[in-house]
């Protein structure tokens, strides 16, 4: 039974980004490792078509004035923007379909 289910779902998404500039995610962007030379927006993917997945994102260098902001596309309920201000601050965000919920986060 296992067998068939492998066969059913080959192709494993695991994508993995390093943006350098403001930076769209997609719904496969699973792990977000971000490198803020400037004041950075990483924007996430719309909320109803995450519905049921993880992303991880990461400040790999950020500082006061080099933050990186996550903001949603205008569609979670009751968004508040996230800001990393140090490096390796991070966020670990779930969609339900309607929300985003930081389900863990160190952002300071």
């Amino acid at each position: 039974m296992l067998d068939n289910k492998f066969t059913q779902h080959q192709s494993v998404v695991d994508k993995y980004v390093n943006p350098i500039t403001d930076y769209q995610m997609t719904t496969r962007d699973y792990v977000t490792r971000v490198v803020a030379s400037a004041a950075t927006v990483i924007t996430l993917p719309p909320v109803a078509e995450a519905s049921g997945r993880l992303y991880s994102i990461l400040a790999r260098t950020a500082t006061s004035a080099n933050t990186v902001t996550i903001q949603d596309k205008g569609d979670s309920e009751s968004w508040t923007d996230i800001v990393l201000v140090t490096d390796d601050n991070y966020a670990v965000m779930y969609s339900d379909g309607m929300k985003w919920y930081a389900l863990a986060s160190l952002t300071a």
